[in-house]
């Protein structure tokens, strides 16, 4: 449902948050533990697909959203139908297990795709390994407040695309920095006007946002000054 309204709200982009089960398949999935969403204790890794299938992962939210199933990437990928592109990002658990990024290589091949994503993660060992599978591939560098990673170090190591940044983090001095290392700005999660006004007049590249609708007015309303 997520996905369908987001498309219908016109984003250039999805960020979706991919982990493996118990026995290997991509399900797309925020949290490591289940509990907060589903009720249920334990770990997506600890679950097998079919386990995971069966828990509601959209009443805790909102009640017309009862119902709502975890979802494979293929699955997401037959939604999207091409519509837009995707920021993909890797969830590795425990950090440093890794495993999922020739899966994840594997479909978005399938469903050609791979021209059309961005792979993130906060694990710069998981990006080191998408990058040793796929040259080609477009590479995002997370960093939030809790990183301990350099960033920048990491994306010219790996010639990274993007350097995705919380906004709390993301002052003028990296975002300069970013500019002089050829490296593209994303802003998360910035889901207030004001900030996202903020953001567009530092000349960001993206934005993040949970509310893409007050994003395209913003934008609209800069196009008309």
């Amino acid at each position: 449902m997520a996905i369908e309204k987001a498309i219908e709200a016109g984003v250039d982009m999805i960020e979706l948050d991919c982990q493996l089960t118990k026995d290997g398949h991509v399900v797309v999935f925020h949290d490591e533990r289940l509990a907060r969403t589903t009720g249920v204790k334990g770990f997506v890794r600890g679950k097998s697909l079919n386990q995971l299938r069966k828990l509601d992962i959209g009443g805790w939210f909102k009640k017309s959203f009862t119902g709502q199933r975890i979802l494979t990437l293929e699955e997401v990928m037959e939604i999207l139908g091409g519509a837009v592109d995707l920021n993909l990002e890797l969830k590795s658990f425990p950090k440093g297990l890794l495993g999922i990024e020739l899966k994840l290589l594997f479909i978005l091949s399938h469903y050609d795709y791979l021209e059309r994503t961005v792979f993130s993660s906060f694990d710069y060992r998981s990006l080191r390994r998408v990058r040793e599978l796929a040259p080609d591939s477009r590479i995002g560098v997370l960093y939030g407040s809790g990183t301990e990673e350099n960033p920048f170090q990491l994306a010219r190591e790996i010639g990274a695309y993007s350097v995705h940044l919380q906004k709390e983090v993301a002052t003028p001095n990296l975002l300069e920095r970013a500019r002089q290392i050829g490296l593209k700005s994303f802003v998360w999660t910035v889901n207030e006007v004001a900030d996202m006004e903020d953001f567009l007049a530092r000349g960001v590249d993206g934005i993040i946002s949970d509310f893409p609708e007050k994003f395209w007015k913003v934008r609209a309303k800069r196009k008309l000054q």
